[in-house]
C-alpha cells in the first residue's frame, strides 16, 4: 500500500498545482472545471455547484484547524490538513446531493473518486502516524 499511496499522492499533488496556477493566472480556461465538462451546467448553476461544495469545504476546513489550535491539539501527522480538507470535501458533495436540483453521473464519479482518495490519504495518515511514535 505503501507505493500506491505514494503515486497516489503524486497525482493528487500535480492536479491541485495544476488547479491552484490554472485559477491565479488563467482563470478564464479554468473556469470550468475539467471533470464537469461532460454536464450540461450553465454558469449559474456551476456558480452554485461552486458555491454549495468548494467555499464550505474550505470553510469546514478553517473552522477544524481554528479549533484545534485554541484547544491546544497539534496535528498528528504533515498529512493530516490534506485528510481534513478531503472529509470537508467529501461532506460538503454529499450534501450537494440533497440541496442541488441537478445531479449528473460526473458528480456521481467525482464523489467516487474523492471517497477513494480519502481512503488513501487515511492510509498515508496512519502510516505517517505511526512512523512519528
Amino acid at each position: 500500500m505503501g507505493r500506491f499511496t505514494k503515486i497516489s499522492l503524486y497525482i493528487l499533488l500535480l492536479y491541485f498545482v495544476a488547479q491552484a496556477v490554472g485559477f491565479m493566472f488563467f482563470y478564464d480556461a479554468f473556469s470550468k472545471p475539467w471533470y464537469l465538462f461532460a454536464v450540461d451546467f450553465t454558469h449559474e448553476e456551476l456558480v452554485i455547484f461552486r458555491e454549495r461544495t468548494i467555499l464550505p469545504a474550505l470553510f469546514l476546513t478553517l473552522i477544524y484547524f481554528i479549533y484545534r489550535y485554541l484547544s491546544g491539539r497539534n496535528p498528528t501527522s504533515p498529512i493530516w490538513p490534506v485528510y481534513v480538507v478531503i472529509i470537508s470535501w467529501v461532506v460538503t458533495q454529499t450534501v450537494s446531493f440533497f440541496t442541488l436540483e441537478k445531479i449528473s453521473i460526473t458528480q456521481i464519479v467525482t464523489y467516487i473518486i474523492s471517497l477513494f482518495i480519502l481512503v488513501v490519504v487515511r492510509q498515508a495518515h496512519l502510516k505517517r502516524k505511526n512512523e512519528i511514535f
